[in-house]
């Protein structure tokens, strides 16, 4: 398996996140798929927002989850 490029993984994951709150099944959301370093800062930003968070917990809730 090729790994993913930062772009990649975000998109990956936030693909999941949204599949997750809409009560879709998400197995790589389970566990960590890597070793975390140590000494590294969270520089990140958001990729999803509030609403798209919110449309998919509301998809899930429709769903009886």
């Amino acid at each position: 398996m090729r790994s993913k490029t930062v772009a990649e993984a975000r998109t990956y994951y936030a693909k999941e996140f949204a599949g997750y709150r809409r009560g879709e099944p998400t197995p790589y959301m389970e566990k960590l798929h890597f070793t975390a370093g140590t000494g590294t800062a969270d520089p990140d930003e958001r990729i999803l927002s509030d609403e798209e968070l919110e449309q998919a917990a509301e998809e899930g809730r429709q769903k009886g989850l």
